[in-house]
Formats: structure tokens, C-alpha cells, sequence
């Protein structure tokens, strides 16, 4: 799928009691465990992934902790299942392939989990209430329930699963001017925007060339909109100039996403956004709190006239967690 001819539609993100998981549209899933409502000081962080295909294997990731020895245990409501190695100093340990399967399907069977290392320390501690039906899930959404390549809707099938294309965004390469709005427009721009009535304080707005477009220099013109104690909200416009250096102004256009005030205002808005002249990308950060275990991510190419979605995460669970669901994804074709 390239260019225009596919619609943007992300992937959903579930949550099962502790655990929340989603897929992307290229059918890559994420299972990720959620930190106790309360005292969560010994709490594990663990993310379980699986990308799309029938050979793909699975990975486990569990962190937050440095670890002091060589060998960690990984025991399970009282029972060790698993033992190995770990790097002294590291703040992760990864499991893959075959081993990743077995520990996930123990994990599956158990309540609650925790990881000592060879010295006996403790390295941290989950609940599995959930982590069933979240490895379920991506089962079934990858396409593997009753295949004996499913991790726990396993059946007589031999290994088995959807296959899923990722779409292609083709962009205009941009070349750079020195032509920029002048002050006084973006004053002007600034004063008559939506934006305005949500100014306060010290503000600063920025531009940034998109090179030359059919009609001449283009700008994107990113304005303060209004802050609050941890998000920063930006109005997204183009400039475009006329023969005398004359710039216009119009709300950028977005293929999904940076909704603004309300549909009647038709500013695209972002928070803690940030724009990459060196990818043409825009990114937006929105979180849930401070804390920041919870919220939106995007990021949008410039493809020469709008900007196209390239990838979105998602965490909607505010427990801790600071590993956001992928739920879309596009590869970016540039062309000059």
C-alpha cells in the first residue's frame, strides 16, 4: 500500500486485570505487565513481544533492577522455572525463542512472579492476573489460536499465522530555503489564531522551512497554544508565500490525529511536540501525568502537502508502566 490508497487504523490496546497488550496494524503485539495501585518499590517490569509470522519467535523482557551476579531464577507461586545467565551490571534480562516460550506459558499457569539472582537477591516481583489472557490475545489477533505455534490457544496445526503488509508513505524530499515568515506575520498569525485565547506568559513560536512547494517557499509555523503543568500544546500551520515574499497561512493538514480545541475550531494541535528537519517528522507526546506511565505518541512524515502518520504507541493504563503499545506503524519512502 503506497502513497494515498490505504486509511490509517490503528491497532487497540486491551487490558486484562494486571496486564495490558495490543497489536500494531503490521500485526506486532506487546503485552506489558501493570505496576500494584499501590507501594510497587520491588515491582517487575516485564514486556512480552511477538512480531507477525508464523516463525516469529517470542521475547521477554524483565527490568528494573541492576543486577549484581551472573545467574538469575525466575520462580513462580513458590516453584523455580527457570534459571540462567545474566551480564553483571545490566538493568534487563531478555529471554528469547524456545525459552521464551516455555517461561511465558508457566507464567500463564501462575499468579505471581519474581526474579532472584544468583545470590539470592531480589530482584523484583509481578502479578500474572491477566498475563493468560493477554498471551491469548495475541493469539488470536496474530492469527495462531489452534496452531502448535500459538504460545497458549495451541492446537494440532502446524505453526500458523496471519500475514499482514506494512503501508508505504511516500514523501517529497525536502530542500531547504532560507525564505522564513517575517516577525510581523507571525504576529499577525498569532493574534488572529485560536490560539490566542490560550497564550499565557513568556510564549514562542517557531518556523521552519519545507522547502519549495508548487506555488513557491512553504514554512510550517508551529505556535504556542497554552501549557499546562507537564504538556505543551502547539497550533500547526503552513505558510505558504507569493511572488512579493507575502506568506498566507492555513492549519496544516494531518491524515489522522492532532485534533484540535473542538472540530469547529480546525486547528491541528499538538502536545510536546517536536519537529526532526532531518526525517521531515513531526512527533507528539501527550501524557496521562507527570510520572509519564501513561498516554499518546505520534509522529507524521511531511509528504509534501499534508503530514502522514508513521507511528503511534499507546499506554491507557496509568500503573507505572513506562513501556507504551505500538499500534501503528508506516515505512517512509522518500523521492525527490
Amino acid at each position: 500500500m503506497t502513497g494515498a490508497a490505504f486509511a490509517v487504523t490503528p491497532g487497540k490496546v486491551v487490558t486484562f486485570k494486571d496486564w495490558t497488550v495490543g497489536c500494531d496494524n503490521g500485526l506486532a503485539c506487546q503485552a506489558v505487565a501493570l505496576m500494584p495501585d499501590g507501594p510497587s518499590d520491588d515491582a517487575l517490569s516485564l514486556v512480552i513481544t511477538r512480531p507477525a509470522g508464523a516463525t516469529a519467535p517470542l521475547a521477554i523482557e524483565m527490568s528494573g533492577f541492576t543486577t549484581k551476579a551472573d545467574r538469575y531464577r525466575v520462580v513462580i507461586d513458590g516453584r523455580v522455572v527457570q534459571t540462567g545467565n545474566m551480564q553483571v551490571g545490566s538493568e534487563s534480562i531478555k529471554v528469547s525463542g524456545l525459552d521464551a516460550m516455555k517461561l511465558a506459558r508457566a507464567m500463564a499457569k501462575g499468579k505471581a512472579m519474581r526474579v532472584i539472582d544468583g545470590g539470592g537477591a531480589d530482584l523484583g516481583a509481578t502479578s500474572l492476573t491477566g498475563a493468560s489472557a493477554a498471551l491469548r490475545y495475541i493469539d488470536a489477533e496474530q492469527g495462531r489460536t489452534g496452531s502448535r505455534g500459538a504460545v497458549i490457544a495451541t492446537g494440532p496445526k502446524m505453526a500458523i499465522a496471519k500475514k499482514a503488509v506494512l503501508p508505504v508513505v511516500t514523501a517529497r524530499k525536502i530542500i531547504p530555503t532560507d525564505m522564513l515568515p517575517d516577525a510581523a506575520s507571525l504576529v499577525a498569525l498569532s493574534e488572529s489564531s485560536p490560539c490566542a485565547a490560550e497564550r499565557t506568559g513568556s510564549t514562542e513560536d517557531t518556523a521552519y522551512s519545507l522547502g519549495t512547494g508548487p506555488k513557491g517557499a512553504q514554512a510550517l509555523v508551529l505556535l504556542n497554544c497554552g501549557a499546562g503543568a507537564y504538556n505543551f500544546s502547539t497550533g500547526v500551520y503552513i505558510g505558504q508565500a507569493d511572488k512579493s515574499g507575502k506568506w498566507a497561512f492555513a492549519p496544516a493538514a494531518f491524515d489522522y490525529g492532532a485534533s484540535g480545541f473542538s472540530p469547529e475550531a480546525k486547528i491541528p494541535l499538538l502536545v510536546n511536540s517536536d519537529w526532526d528537519a532531518a526525517t521531515q517528522t513531526i512527533s507528539s507526546y501527550a501524557k496521562g501525568r507527570g510520572l509519564g506511565d501513561c498516554g499518546t505518541s505520534e509522529s507524521w512524515v511531511w509528504d509534501g502537502t499534508s503530514f502522514r502518520l508513521t507511528s503511534a504507541t499507546v499506554m491507557g493504563e496509568c500503573r507505572g508502566s513506562l513501556d507504551w503499545i505500538p499500534v501503528w506503524r508506516a515505512e517512509i519512502r522518500f523521492v525527490s
